[in-house]
C-alpha cells in the first residue's frame, strides 16, 4: 500500500522522514522508553536510520503495518502504528509534546482508518504500568480488558504480560469506565 495521509483538526500524521531521525534518536533517550517500551534500548542513531528509512516503508509496502509520524505544524511529535494482522495500534510521543491531547486525536483518526478498512475491533495493549499509555487509550474511547499475555514478546524475546483494551467500530469514542489509574 501507498503510505496515505491523516489529518484532525490539530494534526498531520504522515510517514516519517529521515529528517525525523534526530528527533527520533532524542525522544527514544527517554528513560520510560526502557521501562514501557519494546524498542530496543539504549536506542542508537542506527536503531532510527533502519526503522525510518527500511523498515516503515518496506511494511507500507508490504501492506502489513502503517506508521505516521505525528506533526503539529509541521514540527516532530512522535510516532503511530497500525499492524494489520493483529489489528492492534500502538505509539509513543516526545515528552516535550504530552499532555497537550495529541495522542488520543491521533489514536481516532487511526482508529477510523482502521475502521475503514475492517469491522475487526482495534486492540491496544501496553506494558504493565504504563499508565500514560492507558490514558490515551481510555480517552480515545477503548474498553479496558485488563491484564493478559501480550500479542508480542518483551525486548529479550520472552512471553510478556500487558494490559489490553479494545475498540470496535460501533463503539462511541467516549471514556468508558474500569481503567486503571
Amino acid at each position: 500500500m501507498k503510505p496515505v495521509t491523516l489529518r484532525t483538526e490539530r494534526l498531520t500524521l504522515d510517514q516519517p522522514r529521515l529528517d525525523d531521525i534526530d528527533l527520533v534518536v532524542d525522544y527514544c533517550q527517554d528513560p520510560i522508553f526502557e521501562t514501557y517500551m519494546l524498542t530496543p534500548w539504549p536506542y542508537e542513531r542506527v536503531h532510527a536510520e533502519t526503522f525510518i528509512g527500511t523498515v516503515v516503508p518496506m511494511r507500507w509496502t508490504d501492506d502489513v503495518e502503517y506508521t505516521w509520524a505525528l506533526r503539529f505544524d509541521g514540527n516532530f511529535l512522535g510516532l503511530i502504528g497500525f499492524r494489520v494482522g493483529a489489528n492492534d495500534i500502538g505509539f509513543w510521543l516526545g515528552a516535550p509534546h504530552r499532555g497537550h491531547g495529541y495522542m488520543p486525536e491521533a489514536t481516532g483518526a487511526v482508529a477510523d482508518f482502521a475502521f475503514a478498512r475492517s469491522e475487526r475491533p482495534l486492540h491496544w495493549e501496553c506494558i504493565p504500568g504504563n499508565l500514560a499509555s492507558v490514558s490515551v487509550a481510555r480517552k480515545a474511547g477503548f474498553t479496558w480488558l485488563g491484564e493478559g499475555p501480550s500479542l508480542y514478546p518483551d525486548r529479550r524475546g520472552a512471553e510478556a504480560l500487558a494490559w489490553r483494551g479494545s475498540l470496535r467500530p460501533t463503539d462511541s469514542r467516549d471514556p468508558k469506565p474500569g481503567w486503571p489509574v
